[in-house]
């Protein structure tokens, strides 16, 4: 024996609709992982991570300038030092006083 459910279509109540755009944060949060904007990460003043850098353009022990999908990231500082390098991230040591990120065209790089 089988049994059918009976679906009153002519009830009147309309499904709830989405909203026809997506969330903002959720949008910001998709650009954030999609690889073309540097991600650093401070841990106090003496480490640095920072990925998703394309290259080394300068490094002393005062300056490091690193190549970003968004221009020229430059960080300042006293006894600095680069540890960890891997293709697309690093590690900065030393004191850090400093740190210039790319914004709408400032510090791009020329070369």
């Amino acid at each position: 024996m089988s049994m059918r459910i009976a679906r009153n279509i002519s009830s009147g109540m309309k499904k709830p609709r989405r909203p026809d755009r997506p969330n903002t944060p959720a949008l910001e949060w998709v650009r954030d992982i999609s690889g073309s904007a540097a991600r650093t990460t401070a841990i106090g003043s003496r480490r640095l991570l920072v990925e998703n850098h394309t290259g080394i353009l300068d490094f002393s022990d005062t300056t490091i300038r690193l190549n970003t999908g968004c221009g020229c990231m430059q960080i300042c500082g006293a006894g600095l030092s680069l540890s960890d390098v891997r293709r697309g991230s690093l590690v900065v040591l030393g004191q850090i006083h400093q740190v210039q990120l790319p914004c709408e065209g400032s510090l791009k790089d020329e070369r």
